[in-house]
């Protein structure tokens, strides 16, 4: 499971200047990748573009496997129920009771099962981003793409979700990418982070994050200090 992009080219129409120009990164699987930089320096653009959803103009870019897309909001499909949207990826490979079970199986593990027959606009907000998560891990995808899924959270929830997804990917391994603002965020979550800087994008910072989970707690010394240096490099390219 790895994403690879080679010599890269992309612009909005009616732009003068290129987003992507010789853009080249190459991710490997299973793990963590998080993805930082200035707003719009283009990090949601080159998950749409690794999605299919955006064309480049030149390069190549491949993924190896199917993928799944977790965005900000949980677009979720509220005429559906909530076991009927985590199963939805599941319909077209075994029977729709298949499907449900393995979706209430997820369900429960997340603390919804008593949510299952209930329409998204029922649940609250971060209820409704535990059933995104669910139904993203429930793709048979080996890459999945995270757009700030926690950004709108408060930080007991966002905690709470991000000890959350990281279970699920412990059941589930598979390469995720994922786009946060917060270095604090990157460092509980991810195995390598990338810093970059626009325009034309380029990474500034690529590092292995090698703390313990201990240390990938906000209260540790490891964790501020590696907090402070990521820090310092956002704010000079946001310059």
């Amino acid at each position: 499971m790895n994403i690879t992009i080679e010599h890269l080219l992309f612009s909005y129409p009616n732009t003068d200047r290129a987003l992507f120009q010789d853009f080249s990164l190459y991710v490997q699987g299973p793990g963590v990748c998080a993805l930082l930089g200035p707003s719009g320096c283009g990090k949601t653009t080159l998950l749409r573009l690794i999605a299919g959803f955006l064309k480049p103009q030149a390069g190549t870019l491949s993924v190896e496997g199917p993928l799944s897309y977790v965005f900000q909001e949980s677009r979720l499909f509220p005429w559906l129920s909530i076991i009927d949207n985590v199963s939805l990826p599941l319909f077209q490979r075994v029977s729709k009771t298949e499907a449900r079970e393995k979706a209430l199986f997820m369900l429960e593990q997340v603390g919804l099962a008593d949510k299952a027959f209930d329409k998204p606009a029922q649940l609250s907000g971060g209820q409704q981003q535990r059933v995104s998560l669910v139904r993203a891990f429930l793709c048979p995808a080996s890459v999945m793409l995270m757009d700030e899924p926690f950004q709108a959270l408060d930080v007991p929830l966002r905690i709470q979700l991000m000890d959350l997804f990281l279970r699920l990917l412990q059941d589930k391994p598979r390469l995720v990418l994922a786009v946060t603002h917060d270095p604090r965020e990157a460092i509980y979550l991810a195995d390598r982070t990338i810093i970059l800087q626009g325009q034309p994008l380029n990474p500034v910072w690529d590092k292995k994050i090698l703390l313990s989970r201990d240390e990938r707690c906000y209260s540790s010394p490891a964790h501020a200090e590696l907090e402070a240096q990521m820090f310092a490099v956002l704010t000079a390219v946001s310059a």
